[in-house]
């Protein structure tokens, strides 16, 4: 008796590891389709916002935010709508004015995809900035998100914002239109070699100082009032 129950529990114990091994490929642990459901992807913990700045883009009046998502479940076979949600309480951009959603579809057989939200420059934004925040909500194709990973915040600004990569040292708005005007490059530091920001450092090194000693007396200072350096 004790024989049988011992071979009775390797053989649960074997399938059960089986049927485990099966809903894991790369690490990726698929799920019921019934309780599939969405997470944004946040580029760092807590990172749940992106700033688009016009001034980044003076030539544009119109642009694309992407905002990544992931697929918590079974990839399918067609194309799966995504519930996105305003969260008006917390929104002060306006819808069709200041922003609109362009797509919002999980691709088929995707596990991965983005939001694609449409902002536009508008005259508001000459005296403050503007928040949109969504929601992953719930439908038909998916249930409600993770309460810790269903928001993502979208701020439009027409001021020149700290962008990604940023490699000479403390970021400041000044030092940003500093580097514009020396360089022509505004955004993609983050796509740098370490030589190449070695480079380009040495060069607003040079132009720093050519611009200090062509006004004496008044240093390139920014918009705190502290000395800008690189």
């Amino acid at each position: 008796m004790k024989r049988f129950i011992h071979k009775y529990s390797l053989l649960c114990f074997g399938v059960a590891a089986i049927w485990f091994g099966s809903c894991s490929k790369d690490g990726y642990v698929q799920y019921d389709e019934d309780y599939a459901s969405l997470r944004f992807i946040y580029t760092a913990p807590g990172n749940d916002s992106i700033v688009y700045s016009f001034a980044l883009y003076p030539d544009k009046e119109e642009g694309i935010v992407e905002i990544p998502f992931k697929l918590i479940g079974l990839a399918s076979g067609q194309t799966r709508e995504v519930k996105i949600e305003v969260v008006k309480e917390e929104t002060t951009a306006k819808e069709n004015d200041n922003f609109i959603v362009e797509t919002n579809e999980l691709p088929a057989d995707s596990i991965k995809s983005t939001l694609k939200i449409r902002v536009k420059k508008t005259p508001d934004l000459e005296n403050h900035d503007l928040d949109v925040k969504f929601r992953l909500g719930s439908n038909d194709y998916f249930a409600a998100a993770p309460v810790d990973e269903n928001m993502y915040r979208i701020v439009l600004t027409n001021r020149l914002a700290n962008p990604k990569g940023w490699p000479f040292g403390e970021y400041s708005r000044v030092k940003h239109q500093f580097v514009i005007q020396i360089l022509g490059i505004a955004t993609d530091y983050d796509k740098w070699t370490q030589s190449e920001k070695i480079h380009y450092t040495s060069i607003m090194v040079d132009a720093l100082y050519k611009y200090n000693k062509a006004h004496p007396g008044n240093p390139l200072t920014d918009e705190n009032g502290l000395l800008v350096s690189f």
